[in-house]
């Protein structure tokens, strides 16, 4: 499985129907599995896996390889641990993967071999491709223990056809050939997309009959104003016009093939990617720099997108106090405490008594040796203040932080603990997510 974004595996370009070249630098891409604890064998896992081209991957304008993707993917597995998942995810997108790569790398996959980039899909924009492609024996797990799998896929599949009408053209201004050659065009572009997309699915429903599959539509990256209710795009309304009617039946296709899974009875869901990021194409991409992927805030939209068709909702933490540097969420629910976590050398400590109440553990105190003793299920964790160790089921291990310390508050002390190490030897998944400033801390 892929651990972290810098061991390269992205996807590949944009869900959009105006697609840009994808700067050929790409960005560090990746899985991200638990920063801290160790999973639990006998507890399940909610295992997340991505496919599809750079909006997967969460390529934004001026990445390279150094960059670290905050995309819809990312947000997804932020509200899967938010709905107290035990969650890991791996993100095998690529930058420029049209549906026919996607069709062939699915179907190398499920007979786990492996083949060049080029037998794939010649011309990958993508550095890591190689890489990436050279892990495809591992796709295929991936995809048969997942329980969620997102798709992203179709812009580069029209790239060619909008190279055709140019970036100045004004369509009624063709000749009647050339608007039928882009017609004839948009239709070949469109059986094949639906041809591979269909056939991409049914390879993964192959796989993994019981994941759910959520497939994102296409938007349009093209400005507008919006007066009385309708869209005035900023480029010629002809082209505009041929644009939209272009993203419609896309939609149509992809509505056509979900369907047919559904009545063969297979999870299949479309998110509303369009509705999304058109709410404010300038805010939501980069389109001003000549580059139609989302910005942050875009990929922050899709999250929710994404989110509210999984679970209804999309949960943000509560504004923290000044000073108080991280939040909390144990198994679903934020701690919300009068006192505040503390970070000691890049480890967050909390007063015990929020923490075990928090996890439903059962917390002793032994006052001769200063010693905390918290118990949970089968598991049994000691923790003493002072102490460079911590003893989990009766073996003494390595704690693995700074010692357990007491915290003077006006009028009292509170016992604060290591919130890793006391998590981790009561078998919790622990989960520090920087660009929240969150820990997840999930059983």
């Amino acid at each position: 499985m892929i651990r972290k974004f810098r061991n390269f595996t992205l996807a590949a370009s944009a869900s959009v129907i105006l697609a840009t070249s994808v700067h050929t630098s790409g960005i560090a891409a990746a899985t991200a599995q638990p920063v801290t604890g160790q999973a639990d064998e006998l507890r399940e896992e909610y295992r997340i896996v991505a496919l599809g081209d750079s909006l997967a991957a969460g390529y934004e304008h001026g990445f390279d390889l150094e960059s670290v993707p905050y995309g819809f993917v990312e947000h997804v597995y932020e509200q899967a641990l938010f709905q107290g998942e035990r969650a890991i995810y791996s993100n095998y997108g690529v930058l420029g993967l049209r549906t026919d790569g996607l069709e062939k790398w699915l179907s190398l996959a499920e007979a786990s071999e492996t083949a060049e980039a080029e037998l794939i899909q010649a011309d990958l924009p993508d550095p890591r491709a190689e890489v990436i492609f050279g892990q495809t024996p591992q796709l295929r797990e991936d995809i048969e223990s997942a329980d969620l799998i997102l798709v992203s896929i179709g812009s580069n599949d029209f790239s060619s056809l909008i190279k055709e009408l140019g970036e100045e053209a004004v369509y009624e201004e063709l000749a009647d050939a050339e608007q039928e050659a882009l017609l004839a065009g948009l239709q070949d572009s469109l059986d094949a997309f639906e041809a591979s997309l269909s056939e991409a699915l049914q390879t993964i429903v192959a796989l993994n009959d019981e994941a759910k599959i959520v497939v994102s539509n296409q938007y349009l990256p093209i400005p507008f104003i919006k007066a009385r209710g309708e869209r005035n795009y900023l480029i010629d309304q002809s082209t505009a016009q041929f644009l939209v009617d272009g993203q419609t039946q896309i939609h149509e296709r992809l509505n056509h093939v979900a369907e047919e899974l559904l009545a063969e009875g297979h999870n299949v869901a479309i998110v509303d990617a369009a509705t999304a990021i058109e709410k404010s194409i300038l805010g939501f991409t980069s389109v001003k720099e000549g580059d139609t992927h989302p910005t942050r805030e875009g990929y922050e939209a899709l999250g929710k997108a994404f989110s509210q068709l999984l679970w209804g909702e999309y949960r943000e933490m509560q504004d923290r106090a000044e000073g108080v540097p991280i939040s909390v969420v144990v198994n679903g629910t934020e701690v919300l405490t009068d006192y505040a976590p503390v970070i000691i050398k890049g480890r967050t400590f909390l007063a015990i008594r929020d923490i075990t109440d928090a996890m439903g553990a059962a917390l002793k105190w032994d006052p001769e040796t200063d010693t905390a003793i918290i118990s949970l299920a089968d598991r049994q964790v000691e923790l003493t203040i002072g102490a460079d160790t911590i003893v989990v089921n009766g073996e003494q291990l390595p704690l693995g932080a700074e010692p357990a310390f007491l915290k003077q508050f006006p009028g009292e002390k509170k016992t604060y603990v290591p919130l890793a190490a006391l998590s981790d030897g009561l078998g919790f998944q622990v989960v520090y997510r920087a660009e929240m400033k969150a820990a997840f801390i999930n059983e």
